[in-house]
């Protein structure tokens, strides 16, 4: 089952092109990792592709349901969280550590 599924995507700063025709997409059971060196936009390709970002060009489609037919839920961890919302008084590991047991 794919999960993400993203065509042509473009994002840019003001007016200079960061992300340029970016395909790609994520099935059922894949891990995938995303390196690169600093500034390599590897934070606007996930926010982009998750919808934090606008995109200029390109379309993503996320699946509604995961393969038990349950609602497909996806988060976006930062590495700062302070830096994603100011208020947030948590460090990365405490908000973590929160959701371990429901």
């Amino acid at each position: 089952m794919r999960y993400i599924t993203v065509e042509d995507l473009s994002f840019y700063y003001d007016k200079e092109p960061v992300l340029e025709h970016i395909n790609y997409s994520v099935d059922s059971g894949e891990f995938v990792t995303l390196t690169g060196e600093n500034g390599a936009a590897k934070t606007t390709l996930i926010k982009a592709s998750l919808g934090i970002l606008q995109p200029r060009f390109g379309k993503v489609t996320i699946s509604k349901t995961n393969t038990h037919g349950k609602k497909l839920r996806i988060a976006y961890l930062p590495q700062q969280i302070a830096s994603f919302n100011a208020g947030f008084p948590s460090t990365v590991y405490e908000f973590v550590k929160s959701g371990r047991y429901p």
